[in-house]
């Protein structure tokens, strides 16, 4: 079976990734990244949320690095849905900038801490009460 699939991925021109060997962003200890997530505000695609979260600050806090989506959402037993970013390079100041545009948009913002989805309204969920969903 595995010499199968390394035929397709070769025919292909790139490899599958295994969807159960994900691991949700936050949860890993890495000192170069950060995951935050920030709640959908039920009106506009996630790219256009993205865009504006992390666009909101001018001039921007961060110096240098960047900031991507996730392709995660986590959506707590009473909601609402979160989308994760990962910040790389200047975390403090794209910490900064998340903060900011959250607050100005009136989103609310989450991290994980250990096992506990962590939302910016003192509210603690177990991510094994989360709805976790891969996009």
């Amino acid at each position: 079976m595995d010499d199968d699939l390394k035929k397709i991925e070769n025919f292909l021109g790139g490899s599958f990734e295994i969807s159960s060997s994900r691991s949700i962003p936050g949860t890993e200890d890495i000192d170069t990244r950060k995951a935050i997530y920030f709640s959908d505000d039920g009106k506009n695609t996630i790219a256009k949320q993205f865009k504006k979260i992390t666009c909101f600050t001018n001039p921007p806090f961060a110096t240098a690095g960047g900031v991507n989506e996730a392709g995660c959402q986590i959506t707590p037993p009473d909601g609402p849905t979160f989308h994760g970013t990962v910040l790389h390079g200047d975390i403090e100041g794209w910490t900064k900038d998340i903060e900011a545009g959250g607050n100005g948009l009136r989103l609310l913002l989450a991290r994980i801490d250990g096992d506990q989805f962590s939302i910016s309204d003192g509210r603690r969920f177990s991510l094994t009460d989360c709805k976790i969903k891969f996009t």
